[in-house]
């Protein structure tokens, strides 16, 4: 089980069942659901619930994004580095933020490389994977389950050495 972490403005903590409805609320937009491979459109309070439970039982650290005390997004690293903001809380830094503590987190907990992606014309999650110092590896496809679309994905790698470079 994940501690909690502290930045400048935000806490990264573990989900509650309390977090359903500002989950639904979140990933019910479909602005937000098409940047996520695996998020249905609509997405539902039961989505939610299931969601919540999921991220409980994963052997990796999944953290709910909060803001004073309000939930705005969620960000995991097991293998890979993955994240997602309420529409709301875009282009204010809190991304950026949340992941480079996690990263940071990652590396100091001796584990290898970390793996990210993002999809191809989604300007600010290969932003934010940049800061961070990931870079391109291959390309590869996978269909949106909120759009049934498929749509190319930019796979990004960083290696130990390269982040500690980069602090």
């Amino acid at each position: 089980m994940c501690e909690t972490i502290t930045t400048q403005r935000l806490v990264l903590r573990r989900f509650q069942s309390r977090d359903s409805g500002d989950v639904a609320a979140l990933l019910n937009n479909l602005e937000v659901a098409r940047w996520v491979n695996n998020v249905p459109h609509p997405f539902t309070i039961d989505h939610a619930e299931d969601f919540i439970r999921d991220r409980a039982e994963q052997e990796y650290d999944a953290f709910a994004i909060t803001e004073d005390e309000r939930l705005i997004g969620l960000i995991s690293a097991g293998d890979e580095l993955g994240y997602w903001l309420g529409q709301p809380f875009w282009g204010q830094g809190y991304a950026t933020e949340a992941a480079r503590a996690v990263t940071a987190r990652h590396f100091a907990r001796e584990q290898g490389d970390l793996q990210s992606s993002y999809h191809l014309g989604n300007a600010a999650s290969c932003a934010i994977l940049s800061k961070l110092g990931f870079e391109p590896t291959t390309q590869s496809e996978k269909e949106v389950r909120a759009t049934g679309e498929t749509v190319t994905l930019q796979n990004v790698a960083l290696t130990r050495s390269r982040w500690e470079a980069l602090q």
